[in-house]
């Protein structure tokens, strides 16, 4: 999934995606400087489950314990985490002396222990019975994972960037700079401390607006109420792409 998002805004489309924190945070260790972001994380709790939610786990034999083994190891991985595998385990093992032999699979990785191919595996449980089957018991978690909401990163949205125009986007970034900051003499921070008159205002741009006798003046107006929403938005912490996984919500009804 993250893939196909970081694809479909790479040909300028509006998308958001939902996947697991395992993949995404695979995704970015590929992939460090895609613009995809976590927009919303979904908590992810099923008692059925070993650790309540899924969770990538080093798994051996029930047998023994990794203490108890040579410093010679095969592991099979999945290769869908490869990367997390690597920086959450196989780097920390080869730092304490144990020389690894990977194999990476797409599936079924538990076979390759139990046909006795690997010492080791590294591997999704869920409910833990497909580890049960094959002998196995987790020596260790390496990463739980909730569900994700992802999109592009707010502030690397590219809106219309014609020369002397400034996007929304752009706009309510140097709003939300102006609010976060400690700069008593910037009008926007000072509207954002005043709540009762930035409400004020609001209510007046908004009474300009749809008074507006012309084109121009309705731009003006609308300018100005843009403005003043964005100050609020931004004191509430609430971020445009709030608004947008809201108007996706409401465009599936």
């Amino acid at each position: 999934m993250p893939y196909f998002v970081d694809a479909l805004i790479k040909e300028g489309k509006l998308a958001l995606g939902v996947t697991g924190e395992d993949l995404f945070s695979e995704f970015k260790l590929r992939i460090p400087n895609a613009c995809l972001d976590i927009v919303k994380t979904i908590k992810w709790e099923d008692p059925s489950f070993m650790f309540n939610k899924p969770s990538l786990c080093l798994l051996g034999s029930k047998e023994n314990a990794l203490s108890d083994m040579q410093k010679q190891l095969k592991i099979c991985i999945n290769s869908k985490y490869k990367e997390l595998a690597k920086k959450k385990c196989t780097n920390y093992l080869e730092n304490q002396g144990y020389q690894i032999e990977k194999i990476y699979a797409s599936g079924a990785t538990e076979e390759f222990f139990s046909k006795g191919l690997v010492d080791l595996v590294i591997d999704v449980v869920c409910s833990g019975k497909s580890a049960e089957k094959y002998n196995l018991k987790v020596y260790d978690k390496l990463f739980s994972s909730d569900l994700v909401i992802i999109g592009k990163k707010e502030e690397n949205i590219k809106e219309n960037t014609e020369e002397g125009t400034l996007s929304i986007y752009q706009l309510f970034n140097k709003i939300k700079q102006k609010v976060g900051s400690n700069e008593e003499l910037s009008y926007t921070k000072k509207l954002s401390l005043n709540e009762n008159y930035l409400k004020r205002k609001i209510v007046e741009e908004s009474a300009e607006l749809i008074t507006s006798p012309n084109k121009d003046e309705m731009i003006k107006e609308t300018a100005d109420l843009l403005y003043c929403i964005f100050v609020f938005l931004a004191k509430n912490s609430i971020t445009l792409k709030d608004i947008e996984v809201e108007n996706l919500r409401r465009d599936k009804k």
